[in-house]
């Protein structure tokens, strides 16, 4: 099980790698490939779109044949993504390789699925949350690796970045395909089919306690993602820093938030259960919000510090708890699908969080901070509800 573990945190950390890495050379490589306003747009759209349509299909798949095959399917996919990559000389080529590269990290469901069933289950919300940390790191890693890869690669070319993503997508598959056995005994190849991710969104939110769970992760995601598509602004703007002390702010939050949910978390579940952390995370999520336009020039090193360690800290009590709860609360045979549609409503949040921040910023700049912590009251209103 030791095994099976290991390679399933490789999996995500590799996922968000391969995600992340693409951001520091994006810039340059469009330009160099001399793509137009709107196909950059469409090339960095296409990723966490075909993550929201495949996270719950992905998920229910795993349920009909089992974990293992999909993982095996999803991991060669992506491999397959970066092979592109690495040869996109044109604006097509880059934009199927980031195509077929979001249809195979969509496979996050399915590694937490496979977490649950092999998890006990007072031990399940600190796997989940060492899986969280692993998501974290990766997305520490995935932009030095592909910085450092894109000066290798030469102008208009991206073919180390893609090679190197390759070459970890193939240990990841042979790892994966030597040391994953299956997890899910309760398969059920009778399940019915449905590619439409709306439609799983809607099954899960008519079950109770489901439902509220998954309204809660949306708002949390909503809430999160405005934070962090504005805060480069204010950092720049109203406290003047340069784009790399605007890096190692970000580097700070998937630092701590890895260190908290790879160690904390594990501590935290053996005196609280999945509400009391979900609460706790709630009010320490909306007072790390809140206080992000707060300090002053002289004091804004100590104060954003702090209060990006509270946004970490949150996170890590809100998101393995309430996946732990999640799968705790759906039929066996549907894990995967109902952590895929959870999946698929929370990329809903990522896409109304930043376009809602950048709005409300541009009214004022304390506004997407104040009212994100505000926000943060709706979750604890739905938990407050929730029975033990």
């Amino acid at each position: 099980m030791g095994k099976q573990k290991a390679v399933l945190f490789f999996t995500v950390f590799i996922d968000m790698v391969c995600f992340s890495m693409i951001f520091p050379v994006m810039p340059y490589l469009v330009k160099e490939l001399e793509l137009s306003t709107l196909s950059i747009g469409i090339i960095l759209s296409i990723f966490p779109l075909m993550n929201f349509l495949c996270s719950s299909y992905w998920g229910s798949l795993s349920d009909r044949v089992g974990r293992r095959p999909v993982m095996l399917w999803s991991i060669a996919i992506t491999f397959f993504s970066n092979i592109l990559l690495a040869f996109s000389n044109l604006g097509l080529i880059l934009f199927l390789a980031r195509l077929l590269g979001g249809i195979g990290s969509a496979n996050i469901s399915v590694a937490q699925a496979y977490m649950s069933d092999i998890s006990s289950t007072e031990d399940r919300t600190k796997n989940l949350g060492m899986m969280g940390a692993m998501f974290g790191l990766g997305f520490i890693v995935g932009p030095f690796v592909g910085s450092v890869l894109k000066g290798y690669s030469g102008t208009g070319s991206a073919i180390w970045v893609g090679l190197g993503a390759a070459i970890l997508n193939f240990i990841n598959y042979f790892s994966a395909k030597q040391f994953l056995t299956e997890s899910n005994q309760n398969r059920n190849a009778a399940t019915k089919k449905n590619l439409n991710p709306f439609l799983n969104i809607l099954k899960w939110l008519e079950k109770p306690v489901i439902s509220q769970l998954m309204f809660l992760f949306f708002i949390y995601v909503v809430a999160f993602s405005m934070m962090q598509m504005t805060s480069g602004f204010l950092w720049k703007e109203k406290y003047g820093l340069t784009e790399k002390q605007a890096g190692l702010m970000f580097v700070f939050i998937g630092v701590t938030s890895a260190l908290f949910q790879g160690g904390l978390v594990g501590l935290l579940t053996k005196k609280f259960n999945e509400r009391q952390l979900i609460i706790g995370g709630g009010i320490i999520m909306g007072l790390g919000l809140a206080m992000i336009p707060l300090p002053t020039k002289e004091n804004f090193w100590v104060l954003e510090l702090l209060a990006c360690a509270l946004l970490s800290l949150g996170n890590a009590c809100i998101t393995p708890p309430l996946q732990s709860w999640i799968s705790k609360k759906s039929p066996p045979n549907e894990i995967g699908q109902a952590l895929g549609a959870n999946q698929s409503f929370g990329s809903l949040g990522r896409v109304i969080g930043p376009a809602l921040g950048t709005f409300l910023y541009s009214l004022n700049y304390n506004l997407p901070y104040f009212i994100s912590g505000a926000i943060m009251i709706i979750p604890l209103l739905i938990i407050l509800r929730l029975k033990r």
